[in-house]
């Protein structure tokens, strides 16, 4: 019997020294923030030449968002589209590239679906998230296809020293039920960690409920109420071996059903199960070299039910394998690695070509000395349906004075066709094209920082040109288009209250026709203001967007919008706290997809036990 490229990889590296995980370094920061996505290394943020933004469970906790999706909405350089209430289909444009080019890990695993190619942030629920890092900006150097904008990496719940459950319940508008239970801990040299939630919602109707038929939206006269319902459940465990070695697992799987409109007269509704996993050893095999080998798989399954004739399952997994080598140099730190993946696709749709096989080799350099730092990476993907591509950044980064730090780097990046766009079946409207071409980027920008300590402000200017970009139906190689952008973030802790703010500027164009591209705003921002106390602590957020438009011919606009929330909360005893979010509460009406409806004013309250 022959044995699989998988089998073999993994064959392979256990005969030989084993090699380091990114998902296991983060949790050992302590201190001062360390970060991993943007070198695969631990690295001090504030040494890191990319663009990057971390947010943690104190973080998750306080702002007391229901969602991923609402989460990420305000944070800077970020764009969400959605189509209908919690839990619908959610499109993230990051740096305002194509919601496919952003690369979503869990646990350092690649989760998404190999069909459309795009994450389902929206089955991700926040509590079972330890942590989240936010990479923005090409990163295929370091991560291969999918991360043209950047990468999002989500950390599970892990274990600490003792034992520490949790038990959460949250009521809200929409009749919204949300549950989470909650248990980490260990002892000697073990550490695990369980989560299991379920999240509650009628919704509300995902159409915007207007007269029966209007020229530019067709009959939309929806008056039911669109829900979501999310099960999940999460589990690590690590183990210190020896002196010098670690093995961990990790776990996570979701199951939910989101309602949506389609007719007047049947409740269509969208099922998604996304789970993972994976285990990891971790070797020190000499004074400064770690050695990580992982092995684990993803999948994304769907069952989409529009009516009781027409339903849709859609499957898509990827086998993961990774084997990585750091080596602390006198001066900074090298990396090298082998990644192998493999995904599938299968379901009621009949795929031409069902798999297909990567595999890459990349090599790194990172390191600073007086005032200089430096980036370096290199990587080969070899990809069974187009041949191979190499992608590498180039970073640099110059320390003026204990306050200030400019920073500027080059980045290639590229992205492969979907099995959708490439293989789906010609249905009388068109099909998939076997003959696209992955999609090239080629970023740069320059940013300067200035800390001192009290204050931190951060300004970045990009310019990333994007070709050979997939657009119509049947996709062609058509358009190339031009994402250029300046953020501003600043951040200050004054007189005991927490400020931040943000703004970016984005100009995200094909450059073909000239028009914007589609639900890209101009002008985006955010603020907050936070106070913290021993017993209570409360918040005020503002975010908004400029006008956008919904079609690529820049004929429907979508207007501009603001948005209030406010959340507090408050210690009742040692063990027990209340927590409290309004949100939108001047009840703005508002859209971010033509057609679809958003929430108005809603307020979610909720009691957390965490015995102490």
């Amino acid at each position: 019997m022959k044995a699989s490229p998988l089998a073999a990889a993994i064959a392979a590296a256990l005969a030989c020294p084993a090699v380091h995980v990114p998902a296991a370094l983060a949790q050992e920061s302590i201190g001062a923030p360390v970060v991993v996505t943007a070198t695969r290394q631990k690295q001090r943020a504030d040494e890191v030449i990319a663009s990057i933004e971390v947010i943690d469970r104190e973080t998750i906790e306080r702002a007391g968002q229901s969602s991923l999706v609402d989460l990420l909405q305000s944070l800077t350089g970020v764009r969400i589209a959605t189509s209908g209430g919690p839990g619908a289909n959610a499109s993230m444009f990051l740096r305002g590239a194509e919601s496919r080019h952003t690369l979503l890990l869990v646990d350092g695993l690649r989760v998404g679906s190999a069909t459309s190619g795009q994450a389902t942030l929206e089955a991700i629920p926040l509590a079972m998230v330890e942590r989240i890092e936010i990479l923005r900006g090409p990163a295929s150097a370091l991560y291969g296809s999918e991360a043209i904008g950047g990468v999002i990496q989500i950390f599970t719940r892990r274990g600490r020293e003792g034992l520490h459950p949790e038990l959460f319940v949250g009521i809200g508008g929409y009749d919204t039920v949300n549950a989470s239970a909650s248990l980490n801990g260990g002892q000697g040299a073990l550490r695990y960690s369980l989560s299991v939630g379920q999240d509650d919602s009628k919704g509300y109707s995902a159409k915007r409920n207007r007269p029966q038929w209007h020229s530019s939206w067709g009959s939309s006269y929806h008056p039911d109420r669109d829900g979501f319902r999310n099960r999940y459940a999460s589990a690590s465990a690590t183990v210190d071996l020896r002196e010098r070695d670690r093995f961990g697992v990790h776990a996570f799987a979701t199951d939910g059903r989101n309602h949506y409109d389609t007719n007047d007269y049947y409740r269509s509704y969208l099922d998604k199960q996304v789970d993972s996993a994976g285990a990891w050893l971790q070797n020190e095999l000499g004074q400064g070299w770690t050695s990580t080998v992982r092995i684990g798989q993803s999948r994304d399954r769907l069952h989409n039910v529009t009516d009781d004739t027409n339903r849709n399952r859609i499957r898509s997994t990827q086998q993961q394998f990774q084997w990585q080598h750091d080596v602390r140099l006198p001066v900074g730190s090298l990396m090298a690695a082998y990644e192998y993946v493999r995904a599938r696709v299968g379901g009621d749709t009949d795929y031409v070509v069902d798999k297909r096989d990567v595999h890459a080799f990349l090599l790194g350099w990172s390191g600073s000395f007086d005032a200089h730092s430096l980036q370096l990476n290199l990587r080969h993907d070899d990809n069974s349906q187009f041949g191979s591509k190499t992608t590498g950044m180039f970073g640099y980064g110059f320390r003026i004075s204990p306050q200030w730090r400019v920073h500027a780097s080059v980045a290639t990046a590229f992205n492969a066709p979907t099995f959708n766009q490439l293989y789906w079946p010609d249905t009388g409207f068109g099909g998939g094209n076997p003959d696209l071409e992955p999609e090239h980027a080629l970023n740069r920008e320059i940013g300067l920082r200035w800390d001192d300590g009290t204050h931190h402000v951060e300004l970045t200017y990009y310019n990333n040109r994007v070709r050979d970009l997939i657009a119509g139906w049947p996709p062609q190689n058509l358009n190339r288009a031009r994402l250029e952008g300046i953020e501003l973030a600043w951040q200050a802790n004054l007189a005991g209250y927490d400020l931040r703010a943000g703004v970016d500027v984005l100009d995200a164009k094909d450059e073909r026709s000239g028009n914007r591209l589609p639900r890209r705003a101009k002008l985006a921002g955010f603020a907050r203001i936070e106070r913290i106390a021993d017993r209570w602590s409360w918040g005020v957020e503002w975010d908004g967007q400029g006008k956008r438009y919904e079609d690529t011919a820049n004929t429907l606009e979508l207007a501009g919008y603001g948005l209030i929330h406010a959340y507090a909360h408050y210690r009742l005893a040692p063990d027990w706290r209340v927590e409290l979010r309004a949100n939108n509460l001047l009840d703005k009406r508002y859209e971010l997809s033509r057609g679809y409806a958003t929430a108005g004013a809603n307020l979610f309250a909720g009691i957390r036990y965490t015995p102490r």
